[in-house]
C-alpha cells in the first residue's frame, strides 16, 4: 500500500500549502495513495526522534509501511508528482 504521511505543526501555513499541493499531485496520478496528516504531537515520540524530525512540514512516502523517501518543506505540485512517480509507480 502506498501512503504519504504529512507531519505538521499548529498554524503552519507551509504545512497547509504542502497538503494542498500533495492532493493536487495525487489527482494527477493513477496511483492509489492514502494520505495521512498528523500534528507532530500526535505521532509516536520515538518515531519523531528516529526520523530526526525538526522542521515542518515533514513528508514521508511509505510503501507497505516502509519509508522510501522523506522530504522537509513545501514544494510545487509537479515536484510531489515526480516523487510519486519515482517511488509509487512500478
Amino acid at each position: 500500500m502506498n501512503k504519504i504521511l504529512i507531519l505538521t505543526t499548529d498554524n503552519c501555513e507551509a504545512c497547509a500549502i504542502a497538503k494542498r499541493n500533495i492532493n493536487i499531485a495525487i489527482m494527477q496520478t493513477s496511483c492509489e495513495i492514502e494520505v495521512d496528516t498528523k500534528d507532530w504531537h500526535e505521532e509516536d515520540k520515538q518515531f519523531i526522534k528516529r526520523q530526526k524530525v525538526s522542521d515542518f512540514p515533514t513528508v514521508f512516502y511509505l510503501i507497505n509501511d516502509v519509508i522510501v523517501n522523506k522530504t522537509v518543506g513545501t514544494y510545487p505540485p509537479a515536484v510531489y508528482l515526480r516523487w510519486i512517480d519515482m517511488y509509487f509507480k512500478k
